[in-house]
């Protein structure tokens, strides 16, 4: 008996079925976005592609999606946000069975761009239905297992698509694990069929005083720049951290066979462990940022990514190494697990979305524009360099975020 009540409130700790339900559909979501990399090779080989068709396939979709988190997360706050969760997830899963079934490039192209347009759809409300559900004193560990559902979703995506495809052919990959996420559709839309269930589940949960002050219709309205004056410090330093960290993080496999003369496939591999310390990372953070606080978990680790990146650099290719690339993704994600229940606790309920949104947005849109700009100079200067640029760059806003951690 003591058993079944430890399990139950450990289970409710984590979020309980909200938690787990929007986990799956992270999960089936980036199952589809996290196709396109992994296949295309076989789609250039398969349609005759010059790389320059083959690059814009991958600007159309990554490029849009990131545009698209701004407008998706304004929708999310004029409509109801369970049927824009839902719109969002048939428009990747529809767009992904017409990746499938087409053949034009041009076709293909347009579809990805459509896809992009629907990926704005869900994280905005997605992150703002989950916060209404659960109240502060979890956020943190329901935010984590959502973003592990993510995780897994965008590696088993590749591994999946590759064997599929290995199997029947690249085509199929995408209409196969479009399925997923056509099934998470009505799942989304019975639990939160009636409006009913949120405000029992809001009278079960202490709101926070956020909650409160939204949640009151005659509360006056306070502008978006008021609301995020308090929060500028941690948010640009943690998309600062983003863009900076995330690139470093897309070059990393390139940079170890160029630097360490391994082998590609041990290098996509060593990419792996990283993800996994980055499942680690989300799970940790998120339980820290409920036991420690927000802030403390956030700055430490904004503090502690720039010296993991340059000891990253320093280090010859032995074990160290690769606890180093688990160190590294471990403080990425946990960054990531403790800033979105930040900006949801102290964020109006009725503008969360198009708050999480512009955070969103502001990090995808510029990992899309970074990559470029850093592979640029890595032709000119070599990728050794410039990752060492980049490692004193993170080194630096390591340093600025402990001298701004008491002004924050």
């Amino acid at each position: 008996m003591s058993r079944d009540r430890n399990q139950r409130s450990f289970w409710y700790r984590w979020g309980g079925g909200t938690a787990v339900l929007f986990a799956y559909t992270h999960f089936s979501h980036d199952l589809c976005n996290g196709l396109l990399i992994a296949l295309l090779p076989l789609i250039k080989e398969n349609l005759g592609l010059s790389y320059l068709q083959s690059g814009l396939l991958l600007s159309a979709l990554t490029i849009t999606s990131g545009l698209s988190q701004f407008l998706g997360g304004w929708i999310g706050d004029r409509m109801s946000r369970q049927i824009v969760i839902a719109i969002g997830l048939a428009g990747i899963g529809l767009a992904s069975l017409a990746v499938g079934m087409i053949s034009s490039y041009y076709l293909l192209l347009i579809i990805l761009i459509i896809m992009g347009i629907f990926a704005g759809a869900y994280h905005p409300s997605a992150v703002s239905v989950l916060s209404s559900h659960i109240e502060r004193a979890r956020r943190g560990k329901a935010f984590a297992f959502h973003m592990v559902g993510g995780s897994i979703g965008y590696a088993a995506g590749p591994f999946l698509g590759g064997l599929i495809a290995e199997l029947l052919g690249w085509r199929f990959a995408f209409i196969i694990l479009s399925i997923p996420i056509l099934t998470a559709i009505p799942l989304v839309l019975n639990k939160f069929r009636e409006q009913r269930h949120l405000k029992d589940s809001q009278k079960a949960n202490p709101l926070s005083a956020s909650d409160v002050i939204a949640s009151h219709p005659r509360q006056k309205s306070t502008g978006i720049i008021q609301i995020l004056q308090p929060m500028a410090v941690i948010v640009s330093l943690a998309i600062l951290t983003q863009l900076i960290g995330g690139t470093a993080m897309v070059f990393i496999p390139i940079y170890l066979v160029d630097k360490h003369y391994i082998t590609p496939t041990y290098a996509a591999m060593l990419m792996g462990v990283t993800r996994a310390g980055g499942i680690a990372g989300s799970l940790f953070g998120g339980w820290l940022s409920d036991r420690w606080g927000r802030k403390n978990t956030i700055f430490l680790s904004l503090a502690a990514i720039g010296p993991i990146l340059y000891i990253l650099t320093i280090l010859p290719f032995n074990a160290g190494l690769i606890v180093i690339l688990i160190v590294f993704g471990l403080f990425m994600y946990m960054r990531q697990a403790a800033v979105q229940p930040f900006l949801m606790d102290n964020v109006p309920s009725r503008i969360r979305a198009t708050i999480f949104g512009i955070y969103f947005g502001l990090g995808m849109e510029g990992m899309s524009l970074m990559q470029p700009v850093a592979g640029h100079f890595m032709d000119i200067f070599g990728i050794i360099a410039i990752f060492q640029a980049i490692a004193w760059i993170s080194v630096v806003v390591s340093v600025l975020s402990l001298l701004l951690v008491r002004k924050a």
